[in-house]
């Protein structure tokens, strides 16, 4: 199984491989100018952020797994990968996750003429979320927003209608693993340059969700925060799912394996 492979650092290629996934190991500047260039001179390029919960859900989820290994460009995002990292003798220059990445995002993309979309969220977010980053960045230009509750149905219309509207960069905020699953079934058809997957990025750009303080998000460690104010949603994934990561990276480290995407102890 990919996600039980051995760690492996690449310096020439700036990337690192923890799980059988190969992750971009850049700073946040570069990887906002890489995606913006992307986005310019390219098509159907998916882009995805990996956390501590995300492997966890690989590990079970083959589907996902899967989709996760077609991605064209892998961020590490979270403590919970930067300790990864360090268990396997490296580490990586940057967390490079979709939140802080969205408004360098938008800023190059306005100076530059490129067309954003939003696809995700309840109702009314993605609308709040595109008028907040039209005030904050002068020019940009969001060219489809549409919230996330949608039949299976539905979907070739939407992207019928994404295709309609030119947009460059596409930002998929649906959860995960479904927003993977949307981006890797769909990307054959989207004609955009750039997708992203990135979860509750449009509910805190809304204000709809507050982020947690910058000394808190400094620390990687955004989770404790959330984790506060939603505890009852959010205890399995943070509390007994970060023990379960770090398990599964403590066994990898030390000769453990997956099998059929699952800790296997023996």
């Amino acid at each position: 199984m990919a996600i039980g492979e051995a760690p492996t650092v690449d310096a020439r290629a700036g990337s690192i491989t923890l799980f059988g996934l190969q992750f971009r190991d850049v700073s946040l500047a570069e990887a906002a100018d890489d995606l913006v260039e992307r986005a310019r001179t390219g098509k159907g390029v998916r882009i995805n952020f990996v956390n501590a919960h995300c492997v966890n859900v690989a590990a079970g989820d083959n589907d996902y797994l899967r989709a996760l290994e077609r991605t064209d460009l892998l961020y590490a995002d979270g403590i919970g990968m930067a300790i990864a990292a360090r268990l396997a003798g490296t580490g990586f220059r940057d967390n490079v996750n979709g939140t802080d990445l969205f408004v360098p995002v938008c800023e190059r993309a306005a100076r530059g003429g490129l067309r954003i979309g939003l696809l995700g969220a309840r109702p009314g977010v993605a609308e709040a979320c595109a008028r907040e980053m039209c005030r904050r960045v002068p020019g940009l230009s969001i060219a489809y927003v549409r919230d996330g509750y949608m039949a299976a149905e539905e979907e070739g219309g939407i992207v019928a209608a994404i295709n309609e509207a030119e947009v460059d960069i596409l930002y998929v905020a649906m959860g995960v693993p479904r927003q993977e699953l949307f981006i890797d079934k769909w990307s054959e058809r989207l004609d955009v340059g750039v997708m992203l997957g990135v979860g509750a990025l449009l509910d805190y750009y809304s204000g709809t969700v507050r982020r947690a303080p910058l000394w808190l998000r400094h620390l990687r460690c955004e989770w404790i925060y959330r984790l506060l104010l939603e505890p009852r949603r959010l205890f399995m994934r943070y509390v007994v799912g970060n023990v379960t990561f770090l398990l599964r990276a403590l066994w990898r480290r030390f000769g453990g394996r997956l099998v059929s995407g699952r800790l296997r102890l023996d």
